[in-house]
């Protein structure tokens, strides 16, 4: 069956806007993209999608996310007060409520909520993510799988996992299973292929909790496989403080040692990385997702004036707050235009561009992240007619600064429909929702019981812990 899209606006990074065109689907690839017009085919066994407001654009490619972070911090990670947490957040809260998600939760709730996340995200525009997770939640990748997602899975390895003293101090604890055999294991299960839409990869969680042994390794056995490998970069002071007096440098400079600065890698974060850094970064080839949403919360502007001035490969990840791409995106324009003092830092094509095609390339996919003949069909559409958009001058513009995902009205990963005309085709939403709330209502009820959830906090829950 072919399916023939007429919207009023076609977009991709290589081509550029164009009107007055037909996308052509079949067999899970764009079969065309031709004029409007008297000689356009094909004609017969096609269904059609006429959609003259809407704005057709490549799915968009979540670089860094955390699927099962989203639901079990949400709340409890904003509007953090003094006195709330001894130390840095990720090592004071997230990393300690993480680890009772892990030790309690089942299988069946694992995926019951990652679901739930990944909904939010197929309703956002989202249709492909890298996403990272201890490796006793990969039924993420069941459930990314019977959602339709693509998926890039890199689970978490630690030769020393990171805690907080009560007094806020690190504290590193070496560990003989560092998860790399298991990961090994999930590959060999679950992996596809370069090209297949389900893949697995290795997600060393910082330079500071992997040994150089660990880190040659995963490096060797990537190359090898052909899979991809993500890893916290500069992401804060404690990380990189920690590799310095490891190591005798930083950390863009150790990760480079290592052999992980090169294509095939995505480095996540980079807050604070130097001007420097970020040139290292950009003429290595290896990609940088940042997260602008996740460090706002806690106060802080992500550099991204100073990244694209950089020229780095940039995707955009949600890294686990909102998984709203599409705020996402309109934040990290909105952060490079404050920081550079000026109108066009991140203008609505490079950011998009960021999210599509770059995310696409850094992932080693030449054939995503277009909308033209031969690609993957892996695409989404905007319905541009509502108040909040019209009269339309430029669509991409409009989309950055107006747009909301509750006008997402297409989306498809290998020409399969997810999504149409709003509504989701490949999940009950509401059971999904149901049983992803129950999930993480029990982990929050056994963290605060267990005092992984500080006691000031867990006082604002609008439910009864107990």
């Amino acid at each position: 069956m072919t399916l023939v899209i007429q919207p009023g606006w076609v977009w991709d990074a290589d081509h550029g806007l164009r009107t007055g065109h037909s996308v052509i689907v079949r067999d899970g690839v764009v079969a065309d993209v031709v004029p409007n017009g008297p000689g356009q085919a094909p004609t017969l066994d096609a269904e059609r999608i006429v959609a003259p407001d809407a704005l057709l654009l490549p799915g968009f490619i979540n670089l860094h996310n955390h699927a099962l972070s989203a639901p079990l911090f949400r709340g409890l990670a904003d509007d953090i007060a003094p006195g709330d947490l001894p130390g840095h957040i990720v090592y004071s809260l997230l990393m300690p409520l993480g680890d009772v998600a892990a030790q309690v939760m089942t299988e069946e709730e694992i995926g019951d909520a990652a679901e739930m996340a990944l909904l939010e995200g197929l309703r956002s525009g989202t249709t492909a993510l890298l996403d990272v997770y201890r490796v006793a939640q990969w039924p993420f990748i069941e459930r990314a799988k019977r959602l339709g997602l693509r998926s890039w899975s890199c689970p978490y390895l630690f030769s020393a996992p990171v805690g907080m003293t009560p007094d806020g101090k690190p504290t590193y604890s070496p560990t003989a299973d560092t998860g790399f055999e298991a990961i090994l294991r999930l590959f060999e299960r679950f992996d596809e292929g370069p090209r297949g839409v389900t893949r697995v990869g290795f997600g060393p969680h910082g330079p500071d909790s992997c040994t150089p042994e660990l880190l040659r390794a995963i490096d060797s056995k990537a190359r090898e496989l052909e899979t991809i490998i993500s890893i916290h970069a500069a992401q804060n002071l404690i990380e990189i403080e920690k590799v310095r007096a490891a190591h005798g440098r930083g950390s863009i400079d150790h990760i480079r040692e290592m052999g992980l600065l090169r294509p095939g890698v995505v480095l996540a974060h980079g807050m604070f990385a130097t001007d420097e850094e970020f040139s290292t970064i950009a003429a290595s080839g290896a990609a940088l997702a940042s997260c602008p949403l996740a460090f706002a919360r806690s106060g802080r502007f992500v550099p991204l004036a100073r990244m694209e001035a950089a020229g780095l490969r940039l995707g955009i990840g949600t890294d686990g707050v909102t998984l709203d791409m599409l705020h996402e995106l309109r934040t990290a324009s909105a952060f490079a235009k404050t920081q550079s003092g000026t109108p066009h830092g991140l203008a609505a094509a490079l950011i998009l561009r960021a999210a599509t095609r770059d995310a696409a390339l850094a992932l080693g996919r030449d054939d995503l992240g277009l909308v033209a003949k031969g690609a993957r069909a892996d695409l989404i559409m905007f319905d541009l007619g509502s108040s909040r958009y019209q009269p339309v001058w430029d669509p991409l513009k409009s989309l950055i600064t107006n747009g909301s995902a509750a006008d997402l009205s297409l989306a498809m990963v290998e020409g399969h429909v997810l999504l149409r005309d709003g509504r989701v085709l490949t999940a009950d939403a509401a059971a999904v929702t149901r049983r992803g709330r129950t999930a993480i209502e029990r982990v929050w009820r056994e963290a605060a019981r267990r005092g992984a959830i500080p006691g000031s906090i867990a006082a604002r829950a609008a439910f009864p812990l107990h």
